[in-house]
């Protein structure tokens, strides 16, 4: 009996022991790629250097669809042929020089516009709420305070966990936006037939973009839960908590944009403004 309790408690330490190091090997070096992916700003060639190239092959690829669309458009003017959306030829030709305005336009919106609005909103955040860099401090010092208990070892493990979750769920991000970029110059041709592909891209990229400024509001957060719960268990369930509201952050920002409608009027403000200044440069000339 004796040599059976004994062996249990071999293994039960070795299974404690490993739970134990495993943390300790990801809170050697977890924090420096969770700041990478979730603090520092986006920027679309950081991890990819040919990433202009890429965009600059995909650019030229819709430029030879618009010529295409253009062909077509005059043979059926020439042949007689009635379009299908019963669109006047001027007006065809309007939308065609619109999609051809917008190959250029859509990336520079991403790169010039929606980005920088981040990276303003994460600054602005950060400059009134807690210093992140607190974060690796927050977590080893409530992992030298449960290092004897083993039930808050596996759910500290739980919480690691779940912050790398939230770090995959960044880098995810990023390789996202650099999609919505580089697919932005074929979205363009959408406009000739008024389909959706437009005001879905735009959707679909603002939920992506700026779901880097949730992920850093919940590391503000977290950080704050974790120096100001006294309750260690409470602390690390609020803790779990936060993190996976976290990673349903593209969720909440796809659900508000699809119910409120304002990616809709993004695109009419930008059609509208598309318009004007094609008028302008035809007035000047």
């Amino acid at each position: 009996m004796q040599m059976l309790d004994w062996i249990k408690e071999i293994i039960s330490t070795s299974i404690w022991d490993t739970v134990a190091e495993v943390i300790e090997s990801l809170l050697n070096f977890m924090f420096k790629y969770i700041s990478q992916v979730v603090i520092d700003p986006t920027e679309p060639g950081r991890y990819l250097s040919n990433f202009n190239q890429y965009l600059s092959v995909v650019q030229f690829f819709a430029a030879g669809l618009l010529v295409i669309f253009v062909v077509l458009a005059v043979f059926r003017q020439l042949s007689g042929i009635m379009y299908q959306s019963e669109k006047s030829p001027g007006t065809y030709f309007l939308h065609i020089t619109f999609a051809g305005a917008l190959i250029y336009i859509l990336p520079k919106t991403v790169t010039l516009v929606f980005l920088p609005i981040n990276n303003a909103l994460i600054s602005f955040i950060g400059s009134i709420g807690i210093d992140t860099s607190r974060i690796e401090d927050s977590f080893q010092s409530a992992w030298g305070l449960i290092k004897e208990e083993n039930i808050l070892k596996l759910i500290f493990l739980v919480l690691i966990i779940a912050l790398l979750a939230l770090g995959i769920a960044a880098a995810i991000r990023y390789i996202e936006t650099l999609l919505v970029i580089l697919i932005s110059p074929i979205v363009a041709l959408s406009v000739i037939n008024n389909s959706d592909g437009l005001n879905i891209w735009i959707r679909e990229t603002i939920a992506i973009i700026f779901t880097q400024t949730i992920h850093f509001l919940i590391l503000q957060i977290l950080i704050s839960i974790m120096a100001g719960v006294d309750n260690f268990m409470v602390m690390m369930l609020l803790s779990i908590g936060t993190i996976a509201v976290g990673l349903k952050g593209p969720q909440i920002l796809r659900q508000y944009l699809y119910k409120s409608g304002t990616s809709s009027v993004l695109v009419s403000s930008a059609g509208t403004a598309g318009r004007i200044g094609m008028i302008g440069m035809l007035v000047k000339r």
